[in-house]
């Protein structure tokens, strides 16, 4: 009889495969550096001193560093899934 109430636990990925997520987040958030790196130049200026209105600067910090992070993890763990699937697992 299979008991339905309580599904079997769906291991995560191994660690392998999360060094590899790291990899390449790393890859993409230099490269996404590399791309921008105009931007990053004239950006510092406006990150301090903190500026008034304090809302607004801390939303231009929020969303600066935000997306380097965000974008960086998203697409290298994207990317380093398939990577992964296709040249590290083993199929057996």
């Amino acid at each position: 009889m299979v008991d339905t109430e309580f599904p079997e636990p769906q291991p995560g990925p191994s660690w392998e495969q999360l060094r590899v997520r790291l990899a390449c987040s790393a890859g993409v958030a230099v490269l996404q550096l590399v791309v921008f790196w105009e931007f990053v130049i004239r950006s510092l200026p406006l990150l301090w001193p903190p500026m008034e209105p304090l809302s607004q600067w801390a939303t231009f910090l929020m969303l600066s560093a935000g997306s380097f992070v965000v974008i960086s993890g998203l697409f290298g763990t994207l990317i380093a899934d398939q990577l992964y699937k296709r040249y590290l697992v083993d199929d057996r």
